[in-house]
């Protein structure tokens, strides 16, 4: 290794950081949007006495558990071994300017994974009401890592004030973080419809196949609208 720069040849640092961070984006913003559908779909199907939908959301949710947690926390720590490589002295420099962000941030991811262990294992144990409400720690924990994130990355975009000050608040909620918090979260519900509709699509009753096929468009083509005009804000507040 070549101190600061690692040299990868043709397979430059580029793009092994944009391969890790493209899998974990797709599987993390999933793992939010993805929390929030469960506990909705789920009191749906209690409403409604839909044992069909109900277990529909078990079957989503073992495979939701191990999508999110295997290959979405390989792929995590893959984008932070990735950047040390690549780059020591910057990731050194992200980590002591939002130190206590990111400590905030990692409370928030272990409260994630024993909330949806929990959700998973006592589906069938627990009173749909105390069940639900572990499914809504899960959401919450999983939002506001987001949200904790979300300002971190904005800050390596758009540093706003922070240029000047050196302030941990402006960094964090710097130009582009309410516009991004947005439309991340629009991405996260519409990236809950999609996967819904893959594991939808194994249902082997075709009129329930077809019931959840809809129902996981709506997750998909609601949410579209925020996204687009959040994309347009969030253009609006890059720097030239």
């Amino acid at each position: 290794m070549n101190y600061p720069v690692w040299e990868l040849g043709p397979f430059g640092g580029g793009f092994w950081i944009a391969l890790m961070a493209t899998v974990h984006v797709f599987i993390s913003h999933f793992a939010i949007g993805g929390g929030f559908w469960l506990v909705l779909t789920e009191i749906r199907a209690r409403r409604t006495n839909d044992r069909l939908l109900l277990d529909y959301v078990k079957s989503h949710a073992l495979f939701f558990l191990l999508l999110t947690i295997v290959l979405g926390a390989i792929t995590g720590v893959g984008i932070w071994w990735t950047i040390a490589l690549l780059n020591p002295a910057g990731t050194s420099s992200l980590i002591h300017t939002f130190v206590f962000g990111w400590a905030t941030e990692w409370v928030c991811f272990v409260g994630e994974i024993v909330a949806l262990l929990i959700y998973y294992r006592t589906f069938d144990t627990l009173s749909p009401r105390n069940h639900l409400i572990i499914g809504w720690f899960y959401f919450v924990f999983a939002w506001l890592s987001l949200f904790l994130i979300n300002g971190i990355i904005g800050f390596m975009l758009t540093p706003g004030g922070w240029l000047e000050t050196g302030s941990f608040w402006q960094g964090f909620f710097n130009p582009s973080f309410w516009p991004s918090l947005v439309f991340r979260s629009a991405i996260c519900a519409m990236l809950a419809g999609l996967f819904g509709l893959v594991t939808g699509a194994w249902q082997k009753d075709p009129a329930f196949r077809g019931r959840v096929v809809r129902y996981n468009a709506l997750w998909v083509v609601l949410p579209f609208a925020v996204m687009a005009l959040s994309a347009w804000w969030y253009v609006a507040a890059l720097p030239d």
